[in-house]
C-alpha cells in the first residue's frame, strides 16, 4: 500500500521534543501514513535524535533524515515537501501534537476536493497545558484569489496545524517557487516561510479552514534563554521588523501584480493589512525594545513614515495618496498617541 500522508516534523536542538511528538503520534496513526523527522544538524539534545533513528530500524513508518550542515529554518521546511513521498503532508513544529483523528477528515476532504491547496485546522492545548498559540479557526470554503488571501493569508504566524495538498502545489508549480523564495536570501522568507508558502498557495488554490482540531500545541521551548536573548534576536529588533514588512509587501506584490492576479484594490487591502500587523507587533515587542534601551516615541515616529515609504511603489502611484492616507488612519488607529 503506498503512503497517503507524512506527518513531517522539521526540528533543531530539541530532539526530545521530536521524541515525544513520534511516540505520541505513532500508536495513533494507519498503516497508510509516515512521521518524517527532519533534523536540521542539532548540535545538543541529541539523544532524542538518537532514539528516533533506532526506531526507524523497527519501525517502517517511521523515517528520520538528519541533514549535514545546518540549512536554516526555511530549507529544513522545504525539505518537507521534497523529501516526503505522499500526496499529503501535515507540517508540525516538534514540540506540538498532531491528532490523527482530525488529520484523517481533512486528508479525505482534500481527496473529495481536489483542487483545495490546504486545509487550515484549529489548534487546541494538549491536556495540562496552558493555551498559547491554540486557535479556533471558522468552517470556511475560500476561492483562489481574492478570497484565500484576503481571509486567510496573514491571519497566523503559527507553523504547525496545516495540512497540505502536496501533489497540487507541486502540479501548479507552487513548491517550485517557493524553492526560489527560500533561495534568495529574503529575510523575511527566513524567518516566516510558511507564512511566505500560504501566500503563494492562496494565489492558485482554495483553501479550507475548519473548526475541527488538528493539531495539539505542547510545551513551548524557547531558542533563546533570556529575555535580553530574545531582545537582540534579528526577527524580534526593529529594523528585523521593517525588514520583513517590505518582505511581505514584495510578497504581495508578486501574487497580485501584472505577472499574477493584476488586482490594484487587492495589493492596497493587503498592504493596510500589514500596516495593521506591524504596527500591533509594535505594541507587542514594546518590552523588547525597552530592554535594549530603545525609546517607544521616536520607535513609533519611525514605524509610521516608514510605512509611508513602503508604499511608494510603482502600483500604488495612481492612489498614491489616497494610500497615504489610509496608512496615516490605519497606523493613528493602531497605536497610542505618543507620549
Amino acid at each position: 500500500m503506498s503512503p497517503k500522508l507524512t506527518i513531517c516534523i522539521p526540528s533543531f536542538n530539541r530532539g526530545n521534543a521530536a521524541l515525544n511528538q513520534v511516540l505520541y503520534t505513532l500508536p495513533l496513526i494507519q498503516s497508510d501514513w509516515e512521521i518524517l523527522v527532519l533534523d536540521n544538524c542539532s548540535s545538543i539534545n541529541l539523544e532524542g535524535y538518537h532514539q528516533i533513528e533506532l526506531l526507524t530500524k523497527s519501525e517502517p513508518r517511521v523515517r528520520y533524515i538528519r541533514h549535514r550542515e545546518n540549512v536554516g529554518f526555511a530549507k529544513n521546511l522545504l525539505s518537507c515537501f521534497t523529501l516526503a513521498n505522499t500526496p499529503y503532508i501535515q507540517i508540525n513544529s516538534d514540540e506540538d501534537f498532531s491528532n490523527p483523528r482530525g488529520v484523517r477528515d481533512a486528508v479525505a476532504t482534500l481527496a473529495e476536493f481536489p483542487q483545495v491547496g490546504l486545509i487550515r485546522g484549529s489548534i487546541e492545548a494538549i491536556a495540562g497545558m496552558r493555551p498559547r498559540n491554540s486557535a479556533s479557526y471558522p468552517d470556511q470554503f475560500l476561492d483562489a484569489g481574492r478570497s484565500a488571501l484576503s481571509e486567510f493569508s496573514l491571519t497566523t504566524n503559527y507553523l504547525s496545524g496545516i495540512i497540505y495538498n502536496k501533489n497540487l502545489l507541486e502540479s501548479l508549480g507552487v513548491v517550485r517557487n517557493f524553492a526560489v523564495g527560500v533561495e534568495s536570501n529574503d529575510t523575511m522568507i527566513a524567518v516566516y516561510p510558511h507564512m511566505y508558502l500560504d501566500i503563494l498557495i492562496s494565489a492558485l488554490c482554495k483553501v479550507i479552514t475548519s473548526s475541527e482540531t488538528v493539531c495539539f500545541e505542547g510545551e513551548e521551548a524557547s531558542y533563546t534563554p533570556d529575555i535580553q536573548s530574545t531582545a537582540a534576536a534579528f526577527p524580534y529588533t526593529f529594523s528585523g521588523r521593517l525588514e520583513q514588512i517590505i518582505g511581505f509587501r514584495d510578497a504581495f506584490r508578486k501574487v497580485c501584480g501584472p505577472d499574477g492576479l493584476s488586482d490594484l484594490s487587492l495589493l492596497i487591502h493587503l498592504y493596510l493589512r500589514l500596516v495593521q500587523k506591524y504596527c500591533s507587533l509594535f505594541r507587542i515587542d514594546g518590552f523588547l525594545y525597552t530592554a535594549r534601551g530603545l525609546g517607544l516615541g521616536p520607535l513609533q515616529e519611525s514605524l509610521r513614515h516608514f510605512l509611508i515609504a513602503a508604499s511608494e511603489i510603482d502600483e500604488f502611484v495612481p492612489v498614491r495618496n489616497m494610500v497615504h492616507e489610509m496608512v496615516q488612519e490605519r497606523f493613528e488607529i493602531c497605536l497610542p498617541p505618543k507620549a
